[in-house]
């Protein structure tokens, strides 16, 4: 049934196996040599998900940026200022995200796979860790919209994870249950799977649809602390511009 319905059919093993070896060669004529294969067998099924699920991201939010050229990661790097030279990935990835110079470090789904894994789920990142204290002060405004949320990425199978956390308790009035989300400085609710198989046919659309959607409030929530830092002058367009 998916076969037929969708664009993408598929990210097949040699095809990630060609992608490995030419990240392991490093070299332009082997990449120019393969090229082809490689924007057939990896570059263009990437773009694919993202014609698959534009119409749900669109339907999620209305500003989402649903240009499959833009959204892909590309197979060669920009190495400059970089301390790894090596010019081509072995993995590749895709933001379901706002437009990022017009609202640079919205919140934003994900896809991305490696040679031996795949993940999915969703992302707060702020360059400027203080601003994420709007989300906080949106939690302790909002507890039960909150926990809602969260039991939402439960159920499309996602696991809280956090990078960087304030030493300091910030809120010690606040209940327990609030605590862990109120540390923290950025906030990935995600899935990862070494089930390979499983990007290899077009069900993945069906699987991605299916957990993008029920975690939709979780993202309906990041998004409302987004534009209050946003009306509240808290992160400005401009100072993310290079």
């Amino acid at each position: 049934m998916s076969e037929n319905k969708y664009n993408f059919q598929g990210i097949k093993p040699e095809d990630i196996e060609l992608l490995c070896l030419n990240r392991f060669n490093d070299s332009k004529t082997f990449y120019e040599e393969n090229k082809e294969k490689l924007k057939q067998g990896i570059t263009v099924p990437m773009r694919q998900i993202m014609l698959d699920l534009s119409g749900l991201m669109y339907e999620i939010d209305d500003k989402m940026m649903t240009d499959p050229v833009k959204a892909v990661s590309r197979i060669y790097r920009d190495t400059r200022g970089n301390r790894s030279k090596i010019k081509y990935r072995e993995n590749m990835w895709m933001f379901f995200r706002r437009y990022k110079f017009e609202f640079p470090g919205a919140p934003f789904y994900y896809f991305e796979f490696y040679p031996g894994s795949f993940g999915y789920g969703l992302v707060f990142w702020l360059y400027r860790q203080s601003a994420f204290k709007e989300v906080h002060n949106l939690i302790l405004a909002q507890p039960g919209r909150w926990l809602n949320a969260v039991d939402a990425c439960r159920q499309a199978g996602f696991i809280y994870e956090c990078n960087d956390v304030y030493k300091k308790d910030l809120y010690p009035d606040a209940p327990e249950e609030l605590k862990p989300y109120l540390r923290a400085k950025n906030m990935s609710f995600t899935y990862n799977s070494s089930d390979m198989t499983r990007i290899a046919t077009p069900t993945l659309i069906d699987e991605l649809k299916l957990a993008f959607d029920i975690a939709r409030p979780m993202y309906d929530f990041f998004i409302d602390a987004y534009e209050n830092m946003m009306n509240e002058g808290i992160i400005k367009p401009d100072d993310y511009r290079n």
